[in-house]
């Protein structure tokens, strides 16, 4: 039987989190949740009840904010911490993920496999992207995701950020020269194999250097990593999660919110996983997918 480490990234609704705990729960997995410095109410005795078989840390190291580094920290730091144990997968989720797969399932699927499941694709230095990692940006963790209309605070500091990128051009400064990978960038959301995982923590200096001190750099520090390892052919270029950015939010920041009017999507994707969710939008639609696993655990439990 393979062991499973959930490495789970939470910023809000801690109901969510107990409930995906309980779905998840089994002898053959481990929970490491980092729970943002931000919340205020964390009652950690009544997350780890939760946790009838697995066993579970919970970690309040950050404050995250959108776009900075603090996601990439946090990251690393739940996958040196879970490596330790050395698990056969790491999956990397969010709060407000939710199972489209009862836990005993998920746990079936990866018995048969031995790649890693990370989307992914290549870039060009011709692309907007690589201005992300191009250049320090020291005011991020301050500035955050894109806002309009922020205000005067905001301004001064969207216009100070401009010009410390200007005067980094000016001096010719590119972080990206000398890189020993092709750069690549997908969601930060992933599936990992016990060596991927073991060879990314020993590579963290790497990490350090090329994606810290970056903007929006976790969606691309495990790809160009991973693509740079000797794993690269056991990647499997999905990373088995339902995630709409078609129908994006918050200025294209974030993806679709999901609602009933998503069930047929939800349970004909043939993923493992499907985010986001909040029960400020629609409480039913988190209800019946929690159903419906309730439902399919115990008529594998034969109580149905």
């Amino acid at each position: 039987m393979k062991r499973h480490a959930y490495l789970i990234i939470v910023h809000q609704h801690l109901e969510l989190l107990e409930r995906l705990i309980r779905v998840l729960d089994s002898d053959a997995a481990d929970f490491y949740i980092h729970i943002d410095r931000r919340v205020r109410e964390v009652d950690e005795s009544r997350l780890l009840a939760c946790m009838e078989r697995s066993h579970g840390r919970i970690f309040r190291r950050y404050k995250i904010t959108w776009g900075a580094d603090t996601l990439v920290r946090c990251e690393m730091f739940l996958l040196k911490q879970a490596a330790r144990g050395r698990y056969d997968y790491y999956h990397m989720l969010s709060g407000t993920d939710i199972p489209l797969k009862t836990g005993a399932q998920i746990e079936a699927f990866f018995e048969q496999q031995t790649d890693s499941f990370i989307e992914f694709k290549e870039e060009t230095d011709h692309t907007a992207t690589l201005e992300r990692v191009r250049y320090y940006y020291p005011l991020q963790n301050l500035i955050g995701r894109p806002v309009k209309d922020g205000g005067i605070w905001r301004g001064l500091l969207d216009q100070l950020s401009y010009e410390c990128i200007k005067v980094q051009r000016a001096l010719g400064i590119d972080r990206t020269k000398g890189a020993p990978f092709a750069y690549c960038r997908g969601s930060n959301w992933f599936s990992l194999s016990d060596e991927l995982t073991q060879y990314v923590v020993q590579n963290e200096r790497l990490v350090r250097r090329y994606f810290y001190h970056c903007m929006v750099s976790d969606e691309m520090f495990l790809q160009c990593v991973a693509c740079a390892s000797p794993y690269r052919q056991r990647i499997v270029r999905d990373n088995l999660r339902l995630i709409d950015w078609q129908r994006t939010e918050h200025d294209g920041c974030s993806p679709h919110t999901f609602t009933m009017e998503d069930w047929p999507q939800l349970i004909d994707s043939g993923k493992l996983w499907a985010r986001k969710f909040d029960p400020r939008v629609d409480q039913k639609v988190i209800d019946a997918l929690y159903a419906r696993l309730e439902a399919g655990k115990d008529a594998a439990d034969g109580r149905g």
